[in-house]
């Protein structure tokens, strides 16, 4: 604040179109774009312009250095605003009696939060994290005339509950967003400027991620993203369509009240192509063979205009169908007649009863089978590929590590998948070729490893000089 009481705040140019009011105000892009510091400094103006009570949520909030408390504290230092502000622990108290606090949102549940309900502003920071749930909580909770929802974030999927709110196609009223990155921002430090440089040298598409505003490519703590990274890069991802002198076999996760995904793939040889994949979250069987399995329950309409429901020129034979071992369930509304029965009921024939394993076998048998996969490249396909993509570990806060791994909507198609790797008569190729009849051996000028030595003398083909 200058010597006449003026608070001089200065923002980019991209981002005034915040300034105004706006019911929904969304910023988001890489980093280095002033999204955090923009709205810290709104906030403050706007406490000093009329009495505010202000809540800065974040998703998870374990201590208050989670949240953009000291982000603010700073913004009161710089404008030597000190006088207006009192710090607390837990909140901070301003002028016109304004109050701001912070909180996370996953202690919050459709009772508590009627505490914010004479909330004039609710501030989400890293809105990337912001769970569906939490939004749909947090949306009719702000209910103050004129009370406004702002939300800052670095976009890392296009699943994300905020970026399908904001980017989704919605036409709700008194919304607006701005895309703000690096370049937009006049004074972006030389350091930074340094570190995206190097980042960008490093690993572009991770880069284009934090610093560019695009959407992570590879997740972290992802199990296959690389894996299907790869596979595009490897042209893996392309042209592969129905083969009629082949079987389609079928790769199943059943959900009861989530997600049921299933696979549609052919084995060529020592390929497995990947023809369809088909998920539907709250359905029974009777549904996924209605809406995938044509074949086996046909519109005579369609039939007699040469075309399916999924408007296939010929009907797909079928081969094995592979089921997770809870196939045997009872379902005691269809007379507690187990799953198997159900399905056999609606032709799916021969089934394949998987035995019960863990995640990580599952896990360790796709990674295994990857170079024989071939994706056919339809929407179905790359749906299926885009859950591969984002099945990732577990992060522990406390622990600070990866742990098991994510039960959420990619964890389906992902169980899918890894019951026809575990199953299937596919082999992975083996990874070492060796020259047939060589002997290793090992002495004065020896470029043999020991575990070159090692597998050699399994064969008998080893010799020590």
């Amino acid at each position: 604040m200058d010597k006449a009481g003026v608070l001089n705040v200065q923002a980019a140019k991209k981002l005034m179109p915040l300034v105004g009011h706006s019911r929904y105000k969304g910023a988001f892009g890489g980093r280095g774009g002033t999204k955090s510091h923009f709205f810290a400094e709104l906030l403050i103006l706007t406490c000093l312009t009329r009495k505010t009570r202000a809540a800065c949520i974040r998703e998870v909030q374990v201590t208050i250095r989670d949240s953009v408390r000291q982000l603010l504290v700073d913004k009161i230092q710089k404008f030597n605003l000190g006088g207006q502000f009192k710090v607390m622990d837990r909140e901070i108290l301003g002028p016109n009696g304004s109050l701001i606090v912070f909180r996370g949102m996953q202690s919050y549940n459709a009772e508590n939060i009627k505490s914010l309900e004479d909330f004039d502003v609710a501030w989400v920071e890293e809105a990337q994290t912001l769970s569906s749930h939490s939004l749909k909580l947090l949306r009719p909770t702000i209910r103050k005339e004129g009370s406004e929802l702002w939300f800052s974030w670095n976009p890392r999927h296009d699943t994300d509950a905020v970026d399908v709110f904001f980017r989704g196609g919605s036409k709700r009223r008194g919304m607006i967003s701005v895309e703000v990155n690096h370049d937009d921002n006049p004074w972006f430090p030389e350091v930074l400027k340094v570190e995206m440089e190097d980042d960008y040298a490093d690993d572009p598409e991770m880069a284009e991620h934090v610093w560019g505003g695009g959407y992570q490519i590879v997740t972290e703590g992802s199990y296959y993203a690389r894996h299907i990274l790869k596979s595009e890069q490897g042209g893996h991802v392309g042209h592969f369509p129905y083969i009629p002198e082949l079987p389609v076999h079928t790769a199943w996760d059943i959900g009861v009240d989530d997600y049921t995904a299933v696979w549609f793939i052919q084995e060529d040889g020592l390929e497995a192509r990947i023809l369809h994949y088909y998920e539907l979250s709250n359905g029974g069987l009777e549904d996924v063979v209605h809406d995938t399995f044509p074949e086996l329950n046909p519109d005579p309409a369609l039939v007699a205009a040469g075309l399916t429901e999924l408007d296939r020129s010929e009907a797909w034979s079928y081969g094995t169908h592979y089921m997770p071992h809870d196939i045997m369930v009872r379902e005691w509304g269809r007379g507690a007649k187990t799953r198997y029965q159900t399905a056999q009921e609606w032709g799916l024939k021969p089934i394949h009863k998987g035995v019960a394993v863990g995640p990580i076998e599952r896990i360790n048998a796709v990674r295994a089978l990857f170079p024989q996969l071939r994706f056919n490249d339809t929407q179905s396909v790359r749906l299926g590929m885009k859950r591969l993509r984002r099945y990732h570990r577990k992060w522990n806060d406390s622990m600070q590590t990866y742990t098991t791994p994510e039960h959420d909507e990619s964890s389906h198609g992902c169980d899918a998948l890894g019951e026809f790797a575990v199953n299937c008569s596919i082999r992975p190729k083996p990874a070492v070729k060796t020259e047939p009849g060589r002997v290793l051996t090992a002495g004065p000028g020896s470029t043999a490893t020991m575990n070159d030595l090692l597998k050699a003398a399994k064969r008998g083909k080893a010799r020590y000089d």
